[in-house]
């Protein structure tokens, strides 16, 4: 029987969600965590991860990466690169993890590429972080600071001068965007578009309690049917411009237009799932497993 490895340093409901898709196919799941995996030359691949009895898997999903140190977070993406060196498909690929877990390097991406997304300033000079705040001042708007690696809305604030030594940048780094106000006062919201394969196979509109957006800090979430063609193509032009087989990408609207805030390469799906009627953990097996692994 073929086997999957998903990997997740906590699984729940999204690892479960997968699991029954691919048992759809008579695919065996493996739950497993990349800081239990090992280099190990010993053994035939060099490779250990528990469950697989010094096998390799037939292809690999990445749902989550736990945080540690840099070394740990290096070998861990390690593992996933060795593996695909060894011709395992993995979704998203570690690259592409890589180039959308860091935002100044979506951001770059995004710019590079010409798709429209917030004035972002990255430095690592505080003075450089006053001169920005002055900036902003004089051409009378806000910024946020959000963390390099940060998800779910975690860690994001205003930032001005008076609260500039309160706020302390993970990494001593200053990731710095400009605040996009809503185009009605006080009512804030944005797109989660859900891309496979540069496709649009889910979207809905995310409506804050405050500013910060996302469903885990308490957004009611509304499905969206009929999906303006000009998000839809926004979405999958993100998703193509940092080059991931599949993603959450989320979009919000300014008086000049549409815009990309980010390309998350391991989403979360579990609000979306609850206003879409498709199963989306089974489009994303059919999408991406199944299609390639030919002898299925």
């Amino acid at each position: 029987m073929p086997c999957v490895v998903v990997f997740n340093h906590n699984h729940g409901w999204h690892s479960q969600q997968l699991a029954f898709a691919l048992a759809h196919y008579e695919v065996e799941t493996i739950y497993s965590n990349l800081s239990q995996c090992k280099v190990d030359l010993s053994l035939p691949f060099g490779l250990y991860i528990p469950g697989l009895n010094n096998q390799l898997p037939d292809a690999v999903i990445v749902r989550g990466i736990a945080s540690g140190s840099l070394e740990q977070i290096s070998f861990r993406l390690d593992i996933l690169h060795m593996l695909e060196k060894l011709g395992i498909p993995i979704f998203n690929s570690p690259s592409a993890i890589e180039r959308t877990v860091d935002k100044a390097r979506t951001s770059l991406l995004l710019h590079h590429k010409g798709i429209s997304t917030p004035r972002t300033w990255v430095y690592e000079d505080k003075e450089q972080v006053c001169i920005a705040i002055t900036q902003a001042i004089q051409e009378n708007h806000q910024l946020i600071i959000k963390p390099l690696f940060g998800s779910q809305g975690r860690g994001i604030h205003f930032i001005h001068h008076k609260n500039l030594d309160e706020v302390v940048p993970e990494g001593n780094l200053y990731y710095l965007q400009e605040y996009i106000p809503p185009i009605t006062p006080n009512l804030w919201k944005d797109w989660r578009v859900f891309v496979i394969q540069h496709r649009v196979v889910a979207a809905m509109i995310r409506c804050g309690q405050s500013w910060i957006t996302n469903a885990a800090q308490g957004a009611v979430c509304i499905a969206v049917i009929d999906l303006d063609p000009e998000i839809s193509q926004l979405a999958c032009r993100a998703t193509r411009a940092v080059d991931v087989d599949y993603g959450g990408v989320d979009i919000i609207q300014s008086v000049n237009g549409y815009q990309v805030l980010e390309v998350n390469s391991i989403p979360a799906w579990k609000a979306l799932q609850r206003v879409t009627k498709s199963n989306l953990a089974q489009t994303l097996v059919n999408e991406l497993i199944i299609k390639k692994l030919k002898h299925f």
